[in-house]
């Protein structure tokens, strides 16, 4: 997400937040008396909490109807300015600051100094002014003169503090932290109150008396817990809210670490079934993720969202409402689970690849030796039929005369390349030789056959050119054993400027998606084979000049082409 100009950068936060406590200052103690002066500093002190404020950051500007709402306030505020108001103000400066979640110890200072700033406003001026109080120890010379002229000095020194530019958790705050500690202060007044009025206590007594019970019920409320519950103290209850992950997130946890739920999944299926239990938390309108396999999305598109990425994955979480530390964090395991057991399953995938081409490799070296042995037994076949004048033979032997030593040859080059494979090099023959060798081979399995060639000159690698087109028909003849009145169609198409297209198309049903996105790049399951002759042909190909992919894949019209066109087809995946 690009990140939007603003004059006032993170940077400036404790010094905004200074210069706004201290107009504040000046309105409590001076600005009262006169309303004009009053209200001019109280509208300077709304634009520096605007800048401040918590709830808005550069990237998350507000709406319209918001900035409607907040001028009406405004206007409201300044009309009816006075020491209720103040007050009311006063705590929810107290509120926002103690519902921060900060993490770096230099902010949690200037955040806390703050805290104590506005509550020493509060119980040493503002009650006082609110009740008139009768036996209020009134505040003269020295203390008068450090309350008025020293407290400042704390937002002043905020001045001085730089703050860095990362965001963090700046924009969150936490609204059962920060209603606890508003309430807390009010409590402490209301009671102070109550013993002045029953106890006829001075207000610093009442005080903090008032203080006192307030600590004790919590220490007894603490230990309380400890002993029925078996916390450790009162944070666990202070914080526990935050570590609730949701049902849902811990289901989530809890069947990824069982390997038998996802074991046959491939990687990027294991990605999305954990984008899917990602949505399905309840505050989660939608997911939009990008890996190694693409991009995808889930749901939709919600009013907030938080961009996390980890290693391969970049996922983008939309949310109802606003992405808060707590839910912050949770994407962020997330994610990081995520992956961790995702580059398992890759690593898994990879050795089970390895062991799949170590099995087929064995099982090469075992049948080379009974290449061998056929190959002279069909030298001895090839050796009798030749010695015959072709008037003798029949049409059924002039084609095997013709084509005998044709795979005789064909037999011997396929040891030589199982012997010394880094020696071989393919023999060229002219493209129309090769295509009649082709359609001679294959004239009685129901295949057609068109060429369409502006050049007789084209030599092509005849060893290669017979292993794609035999693996294409090998797959399209089994796929026709189970959808009967399949039809096979092969084009050779060769222009003047020598572009070759040979393509190999059926009207059958599609390939399945699972297959199909792997097809040519690793083994797959087959019913009919190892898996691995198009995978072995698209290896042969590298550095030849030509590329085999699928040009179309529809019901009613899967079609694969080799060319030695630079741009290939664009594929297409129904």
């Amino acid at each position: 997400m690009i990140h939007q100009i603003s004059l006032f950068t993170p940077r400036h936060e404790h010094r905004i937040l200074g210069l706004a406590l201290l107009t504040l200052h000046i309105i409590l103690w001076w600005g009262l008396a006169d309303p004009i002066l009053s209200r001019s500093l109280f509208l300077l002190h709304i634009g520096l909490f605007v800048l401040w404020q918590p709830f808005w950051d550069q990237q998350d500007r507000p709406s319209l109807r918001h900035i409607i709402i907040f001028g009406l306030l405004i206007l409201a505020s300044l009309a009816f300015l006075n020491e209720w108001l103040l007050t009311l103000w006063q705590l929810l400066w107290i509120g926002l600051l103690g519902g921060r979640d900060l993490i770096k110890p230099r902010d949690r200072v200037i955040n806390t100094a703050a805290i104590l700033f506005l509550i020493i406003e509060l119980f040493t001026l503002n009650i006082h002014q609110l009740f008139l109080l009768s036996n209020f120890v009134t505040l003269e010379g020295f203390a008068h003169g450090l309350l008025r002229y020293g407290l400042p000095i704390i937002p002043g020194l905020f001045l001085l503090v730089p703050t860095d530019e990362t965001l963090e958790n700046r924009y969150h705050v936490d609204f059962f932290h920060g209603l606890t500690l508003c309430l807390l202060m009010i409590i402490l007044a209301l009671g102070s109150l109550v013993m002045i009025s029953y106890g006829q206590l001075s207000y610093p007594l009442a005080l903090l008396q008032a203080v006192l019970a307030t600590t004790l019920f919590i220490l007894i409320l603490s230990w309380v817990r400890i002993f029925l519950a078996g916390e450790t103290g009162i944070d666990p209850l202070w914080t526990q809210h935050l570590l609730q992950t949701g049902r849902t997130f811990e289901q989530w946890l809890d069947s990824l670490v069982q390997p038998e739920n996802y074991k046959n999944l491939t990687p990027d299926a294991f990605l999305r079934s954990g984008f899917q239990h990602l949505k399905t938390l309840p505050w989660v309108s939608g997911v939009a993720w990008r890996t190694l396999y693409g991009e995808d999305n889930l749901g939709a598109k919600g009013l907030y969202q938080v961009n996390i990425g980890v290693q391969s994955i970049e996922v983008t979480v939309y949310s109802f409402y606003r992405i808060n530390a707590s839910h912050y964090f949770q994407i962020k395991i997330f994610a990081q689970l995520l992956e961790y057991f995702h580059q398992t399953k890759r690593r898994e995938a990879a050795f089970a690849h390895q062991a799949h081409l170590q099995a087929i490799h064995e099982t090469g070296a075992k049948i080379t030796h009974d290449i061998k042995n056929l190959l002279q037994s069909l030298y001895t076949i090839t050796s009798v039929i030749e010695a015959y004048p072709p008037n003798q033979f029949g049409e059924t032997q002039k084609l095997l005369q013709g084509q005998m030593p044709h795979l005789t040859q064909r037999l011997k080059n396929t040891l030589d390349k199982l012997q010394r494979p880094a020696e071989f090099a393919y023999s060229h023959i002219p493209v129309n030789l090769w295509w009649s060798n082709l359609k001679a081979r294959f004239r009685k399995s129901q295949i057609d056959f068109h060429l369409q060639t502006a050049s007789d000159t084209v030599m092509v690698p005849e060893d290669l050119f017979d292993n794609v087109a035999e693996n294409i028909f090998q797959n399209a003849l089994s796929k026709r054993k189970r959808e009967s009145h399949l039809h096979i169609e092969v084009a050779l198409d060769i222009d003047e400027k020598h572009n070759l297209r040979l393509t190999v198309c059926d009207d059958g049903t599609a390939i399945p998606d699972g297959i199909y996105k792997e097809l040519l790049n690793s083994p797959v399951t087959s019913r009919d084979g190892f898996g691995i002759g198009l995978y072995q042909v698209v290896k042969q190909l590298r550095n030849t000049g030509y590329r085999l992919h699928i040009l179309d894949n529809r019901d009613g019209n899967v079609c694969f082409e080799l060319t030695n066109v630079e741009e290939p087809s664009k594929n297409i995946n129904s």
